[in-house]
């Protein structure tokens, strides 16, 4: 199950860094792409680790995923 939730985390990034991509693209006001391709991940991946790191110290959540495992 670990393994499962690993999976559907790394899914989630990427669909949200790829939707990140097309606002960026597809706007108007897009003058520097290459910048955005920098900035994308970074801005995707820092709120994620924070969120990640808050669930995995809560222990409702801990105990939540260990009765996933079962």
């Amino acid at each position: 199950m670990k393994a499962l939730a690993l999976v559907i985390l790394h899914q989630l990034l990427f669909a949200v860094w790829l939707l990140a991509m097309w606002v960026l693209y597809c706007t108007p006001a897009c003058t520097h792409p290459i910048e955005h391709l920098i900035a994308v991940p970074f801005a995707v991946l820092i709120p994620t680790a924070v969120i990640m790191r808050r669930l995995f110290s809560d222990p409702h959540f801990i105990r939540w995923v260990d009765e996933l495992e079962r």
